[in-house]
């Protein structure tokens, strides 16, 4: 008996469109002598050496932060997360929180809707509150993106990405006012030097009125081993931060980061060790610093498209701790 073959269904994801940045191998005709063939032949003499892209500015250290460590995971009270997958491009989400010491009872219901180009997504909780993302790549090196908040303490962000085959730039707004030139600006600047080494910087005005002004810069650099990365920022206020991520193997993570203050006449230091472990239905994130703050946040899958969250945070200096609870639904 013959049997039908079904065809497996592709996850649903945003991912910018894929193309080409250019014919850099193909040899320019021009002198190399003529300077107006230089920017040229420097194109084709970098394009030779076949640099890796350097990733996105907000992600220098994202291995460590956003992997890693439970920053992105904690959550304290009773939480349930139910995700419903109306198509293969629109989603919905409901989202129940209660029991937090922070936060009062709060639902929240988000939607999604997401091609091969385009994303869009909107969070509305029980105060009406609106969050809504739109982000669309117009070719394969040029993505928009734009974040709003409304109302109560409305905000608007549009962001600029700018991605080449070995670098990026982003250029990001917030809040801006072209008529009393307000608001915060920031641009970044991101280059592959060679297959391991990333340097780059980053240049913030901010101007919360039109006679106030504020300017800070950083630079970066970034070395990714075969199973490490090292990551450092140095800011001209006075702070560092640097990061470390070891991967031991497939099922183990380790990170490692340093920030430090120096500002008149005064130093302050704080260092977090964090792990990840995978098992074969578990996820387990665990971390430490140096104030005494202890945080873990487990996640186990009971069944497919059913979770189980644990999760818990101690800070022994000033003798508080929170734990929470949830479940995870996909349907």
């Amino acid at each position: 008996m013959a049997t039908t073959e079904t065809t497996p269904v592709t996850p649903r994801m945003f991912s910018p469109i894929n193309g080409s940045f250019g014919l850099k191998d193909q040899k320019p005709s021009g002198s190399p002598w003529n300077p107006l063939q230089w920017p040229t032949w420097f194109g084709y003499q970098k394009g030779r050496l076949n640099l890796p892209s350097p990733g996105k500015f907000e992600r220098l250290h994202g291995e460590v932060t956003k992997e890693v460590f439970t920053s992105n995971y904690l959550f304290d009270g009773a939480q349930a997360n139910i995700v419903k997958e109306l198509s293969g491009n629109f989603h919905v989400q409901h989202q129940f929180s209660l029991g937090s010491q922070v936060m009062p009872p709060m639902y929240n219901f988000m939607s999604g809707y997401m091609t091969e180009r385009t994303m869009l997504q909107g969070t509305m909780d029980n105060d009406t509150n609106l969050n809504g993302v739109f982000r669309h790549a117009w070719s394969a090196s040029s993505i928009t993106k734009v974040l709003t908040n409304m109302p109560g303490h409305s905000m608007l962000q549009v962001e600029q990405e700018v991605n080449g085959s070995d670098y990026s730039m982003t250029f990001k707004t917030m809040n801006p006012n072209p008529l009393e030139l307000t608001g915060l600006y920031m641009a970044s600047y991101l280059q592959s030097v060679s297959q391991n080494l990333v340097i780059g910087s980053e240049i913030v005005l901010q101007r919360p009125t039109a006679d106030m002004e504020e300017t800070a810069m950083s630079l970066v650099g970034k070395y990714t081993g075969s199973d490490y990365i090292a990551t450092a920022q140095f800011q001209g206020v006075g702070a560092i931060q640097a990061s470390y991520y070891q991967r031991i193997n497939e099922k183990v993570d380790f990170g490692v980061e340093l920030n430090l203050m120096v500002q008149n006449g005064r130093r302050e230091a704080v260092a977090t060790v964090g792990g990840k472990f995978d098992f074969r239905q578990a996820t387990f994130r665990g971390q430490i610093d140096t104030t005494g703050r202890v945080s873990a946040v487990l996640e186990e899958k009971m069944a497919p498209g059913f979770s189980f969250l644990i999760s818990g945070d101690l800070d022994h200096m000033k003798g508080q701790s929170k734990f929470g609870v949830g479940i995870m639904l996909s349907a």
